[in-house]
């Protein structure tokens, strides 16, 4: 496992890989096929270490996984010279618009043209998949869009989407603020804490890096801030492109998923009877990285394997 911050569109961005980096292209075999996951909300890539490591040990040796986070989720190092943008600029870095240029910068800037790109999106992530297909350069290069809890419809109507609204929302600036509070404590007892009050809400101690990532002032202000941009802009599905690359999406569907309501996958399906989408029949949550990232990576990769070979 590789890690660093790569500058995307002037935002130092966290990447993961499993096999080959980024900037190496591709490989010397003339295997030409990549993995880019993109997460959901929170767009944090340590949060899906498990997920993409397991998902990478069902791939052929010369096939790597990459992950990025979401503009402005995870803080760069201090000594980094390009820091994070504020003020005046920040929702042009990290609103829903500019988390999708983001993508498109990456993708355009580090796989190249003639690769064979798999990818792999969570819950808003997978919104994002659908929006990055409206580009006709990248669409070119997709062999498969594997759509894991897809938030990608009418978020706001959905149980998730309502508690969010009318509850988390309203108590954001609150939150953000004793979250700044929780900053101040030594990170031994950050760690304590997140292990005895996470536990409760399934953070298990693979997540309490991921977490404490997340537990930044700066960066959960701008997790509510997107999530926020999402309830507003995240409406209706867009046919056009789902009729347009049926054939491109795999489509998978939580069975008590508060985000993914059973109704929207039964739409779905009425709309396009032979479109490739399933509910879950195995108990996955819809957040699957902290608990099933091992299942979850293990099923996707062998899914994606039968494209690749």
């Amino acid at each position: 496992m590789q890690q660093s911050m790569l500058a995307i569109n002037g935002v130092q961005t966290h990447v993961i890989t499993e096999g080959r980096w980024v900037e190496e292209g591709l490989a010397s075999d003339g295997h030409k096929d990549i993995v880019l996951v993109i997460p959901g909300n929170p767009g944090i890539p340590s949060y899906y270490e498990g997920f993409i490591k397991s998902l990478k040990s069902k791939l052929p040796t010369e096939t790597p996984v990459w992950i990025m986070g979401h503009a402005g989720h995870v803080l760069p190092p201090k000594n980094l010279s390009i820091a994070l943008p504020e003020g005046q600029f920040t929702g042009k870095y990290y609103n829903l618009a500019g988390q999708l240029e983001h993508k498109i910068s990456f993708i355009k800037k580090y796989v190249p043209e003639d690769a064979k790109l798999h990818l792999v999106g969570h819950s808003i992530g997978c919104w994002l998949i659908l929006q990055l297909l409206k580009d006709k350069q990248i669409a070119d290069r997709v062999v498969k869009c594997y759509l894991l809890f897809p938030a990608i419809e009418r978020m706001r109507e959905t149980p998730s989407g309502k508690f969010l609204t009318n509850f988390v929302l309203r108590f954001a600036a609150v939150i953000v603020y004793l979250c700044w509070i929780f900053s101040l404590l030594p990170i031994i007892i950050q760690m304590i804490l997140i292990r005895i009050i996470g536990g409760i809400f399934g953070v298990t101690n693979k997540s309490v890096k991921p977490t404490l990532q997340l537990l930044k002032a700066p960066v959960l202000k701008r997790v509510f801030d997107l999530a926020k941009d999402e309830m507003i802009l995240v409406r209706e599905l867009n046919y056009e492109i789902v009729s347009k690359y049926a054939d491109k999406l795999w489509i998978y569907y939580g069975a008590t998923d508060g985000w993914t309501p059973g109704i929207y996958y039964d739409e779905l399906k009425a709309k396009y009877p032979n479109i490739n989408a399933q509910i879950c029949k195995r108990g996955f949550r819809h957040a699957f990285v902290l608990s099933n990232d091992d299942q979850v990576g293990k099923m996707v990769g062998d899914i994606i394997n039968e494209s690749i070979l």
